[in-house]
This record gives C-alpha cells, structure tokens and sequence, in this order.
C-alpha cells in the first residue's frame, strides 16, 4: 500500500490521493445515487468516542444520502467506541429484517 503523501514531509501526492478520495464514501454517494435510491433499507450507526471519526464520517453520509434522495435511514450515535459493538449488530438485524419483510 502506498500513502497518499510522503511520511517525511507530509506533501500530498496528488495521483495517490485522487485515488484515496475516489474511495471515500461521502464522495462516492453521487457517483452511485441510481444504486443508493433503489436500497430496500440503509443502517448507518457510529460510536461517539470512535477513535478514527467515524460518527463524523456517518454523518456525512447521512447528509449525501439526504441530497440524492434517500431518506428513509436508520442512522444512530452511540456511546462508544469504535470497537466491542457487537450489541448493535442484534439492532441492526432486526430493523434490516423488518424493513426487507415489508417488501
């Protein structure tokens, strides 16, 4: 794997990092709207103290899916980190079920 920016100074490398972006799932979203508005059901959750940022990065998702026109998202914050959550994937599974019986 190679870093998007040189360790030693930091500089971005730019063709590296247009591929790391072209990866990020807030960036993806509208590349993909067609997809995303054909979704059954969408369970989008994130731990408030997780250590990478993700509740961040959820939230965005959940505001790129709102402009494409997805709206019908379970999106929860926890308390919690990024890891032992395997309580939420029970939460998760059910409202998924419900949500893809119903169709």
């Amino acid at each position: 794997m190679r870093l998007p920016f040189d360790p030693k100074t930091g500089q971005l490398i730019p063709s590296l990092w247009d591929r790391w972006l072209a990866w990020d799932p807030v960036r993806m979203v509208p590349r993909y709207a067609d997809a995303l508005r054909g979704l059954t059901a969408a369970w989008i959750d994130g731990g408030t103290s997780d250590e990478w940022y993700l509740d961040i990065g959820a939230e965005a998702v959940v505001a790129e899916l709102a402009k494409i026109g997805v709206t019908d998202v379970r999106f929860e914050l926890f308390e919690g980190t990024h890891g032992a959550i395997e309580y939420r994937y029970p939460l998760a599974l059910a409202y998924l079920a419900e949500k893809l019986s119903a169709t």
